[in-house]
């Protein structure tokens, strides 16, 4: 005969408000674990697409659903090995550390803060970076062995990436110019490396704004021009070696390598792979 054990309700009230769907092990209900633990994933995916915070239903639903089954708890329920507190608390924290370190070491999702990446990012949009491969990787602001190392075939031309530039603190997201030993040449009529424009094509011309299609190294994306701004001289730039220049599609609203140099390849964070179109208030660089 299996000796008689029934959860203890004020921890299945604690274990419900703080691990939410890990309480449904301590009361031996695993099925509904994996639902609540599925729902609650969606629900923190929603959270962070719209920046609601549905997600704080989960600390109301879950310990009211597992105090019920609790109260009609059978004694003679055999206990597995799962029904313990300390299994749960274990559970979770390897579930939170396993997030972390995905977020640390292979994806993290971000926001743009700005409108110096119109009219391919706008304010609010959400993306999410792609870090392995690349060399800074921080965790709460502590930097992390490993970080002085870049495989360079990840950073391409063309592509956009999150760094922090030169004595900043503050992640940056551009479109990646040109690269080590690279001289940049920004004119009035385009970009020029290494002796060659970029070819672009004019898309539109309407309410000031003047869009066009670029290309560099394969990648075809756009870019805008003002017509309000003042006409810049020609700027030319020498990328020195380990070193990557960045600039903003919104070309003549952008604070780029133009002003405050090139950026060291250990300040590169990640590449961006997937982009969620979302309008939003932000502010940034």
């Amino acid at each position: 005969m299996p000796s008689s054990w029934k959860p203890r309700l004020w921890l299945t009230v604690l274990l419900g408000i703080v691990l939410q769907p890990f309480v449904f092990l301590y009361v031996n209900r695993p099925r509904l674990f994996w639902l609540y633990l599925l729902l609650a994933l969606v629900v923190a995916g929603i959270d962070w697409y719209y920046e609601l915070a549905l997600t704080l239903v989960f600390s109301v639903i879950c310990p009211l659903h597992a105090v019920l089954i609790v109260r009609r708890y059978d004694p003679q329920t055999p206990r597995r090995w799962f029904n313990r507190a300390s299994v749960a608390v274990g559970l979770y924290l390897a579930v939170m550390l396993g997030i972390l370190g995905a977020r640390t070491f292979l994806y993290e999702p971000y926001e743009v803060p700005s409108a110096s990446m119109h009219p391919t990012l706008v304010e609010g949009n959400l993306f999410v970076a792609q870090k392995w491969g690349f060399a800074h990787r921080s965790l709460f602001g502590f930097t992390l062995p490993g970080s002085d190392s870049l495989d360079t075939r990840h950073l391409q031309r063309g592509e956009v990436y999150v760094f922090y530039p030169p004595e900043h603190d503050v992640l940056y997201v551009k479109r990646l110019m040109a690269l080590p030993g690279d001289v940049i040449a920004l004119t009035p009529d385009g970009v020029v490396i290494n002796g060659e424009k970029l070819p672009r094509e004019l898309l539109s011309d309407a309410d000031g704004v003047r869009v066009y299609r670029e290309q560099n190294g394969g990648k075809r994306y756009q870019i805008q021009q003002l017509d309000a701004a003042a006409q810049q001289p020609i700027q030319t730039f020498k990328v020195p070696d380990g070193h990557y220049f960045f600039l903003g599609d919104n070309r003549d609203n952008s604070n780029d390598s133009r002003y405050w140099g090139s950026v060291a390849a250990a300040r590169v964070v990640g590449e961006m792979v997937w982009l969620a179109s979302k309008s939003g208030p932000a502010a940034g660089p």
